[in-house]
């Protein structure tokens, strides 16, 4: 091989190598929307995955352990987990607590980060209960993980046909109960993006890392 022939190949070789490092970069950020969307069919009761934006959370007013009304214009621009749960739970809820604190803890710097949860039984969970909740579980910034009580039947409402956390059907009266170990990812635009088990640390790691995802 002559030493014109031997430039041209470490000049192709090169330039290969170049338009595969710009080639890498460019595909990273596409990690973003490898999250699914959700859809709901009400024949057929159920949640399936879609690539294009279905479910969203749209108005809500509730109140929190500081006593403050939560909007949905609290939420805006933000990505945040939802749950449900009742501070005298015996059961589920306080794995969940233990879950959720690891993703308080994860994302308390985050100012684009929020956590809500919402009670299943207002008529106990006053704004002073969840406050002593939220402090048995190491809440130091009231700001980031709100615990919501308000009216049972927006409440439930908003568990049913917003965030879709039960299949069960119901109106909110005196003897509808709900209680579920969903998490539920929503990201900045207000849409559904993941459901996790919140009892369940090894799905939880999931959505610390599908919360990163979102954040890129």
């Amino acid at each position: 091989m002559n030493k014109k022939n031997l430039v041209t190949l470490l000049v192709f070789l090169s330039l290969i190598i170049v338009l595969a490092y710009i080639f890498s970069q460019q595909v990273k950020p596409i990690a973003k929307s490898s999250l699914p969307y959700f859809q709901y069919d009400s024949d057929s009761n159920k949640l399936s995955k879609s690539e294009i934006p279905g479910l969203r959370i749209e108005k809500f007013s509730f109140t929190n352990q500081q006593s403050e009304a939560v909007t949905e214009k609290v939420v805006s621009g933000r990505i945040f987990v939802a749950d449900y749960f009742f501070a005298e739970c015996p059961g589920i809820c306080k794995e969940m607590a233990t879950q959720m604190q690891r993703v308080h803890k994860k994302f308390i710097d985050k100012n684009d980060f929020l956590i809500l949860s919402h009670t299943s039984k207002p008529e106990e969970d006053t704004p002073n209960m969840l406050m002593a909740y939220s402090k048995k579980y190491g809440v130091t910034n009231h700001d980031k993980w709100l615990f919501l009580t308000g009216d049972k039947k927006q409440l439930y409402e908003v568990a049913r046909n917003q965030y879709h956390v039960v299949d069960d059907k119901g109106n909110g009266d005196e003897d509808d109960f709900i209680h579920t170990e969903r998490f539920v990812l929503v990201d900045n635009n207000g849409f559904i993006r993941g459901y996790y088990d919140g009892t369940d640390s090894l799905e939880v790691d999931k959505l610390i890392e599908d919360i990163q995802i979102l954040s890129k």
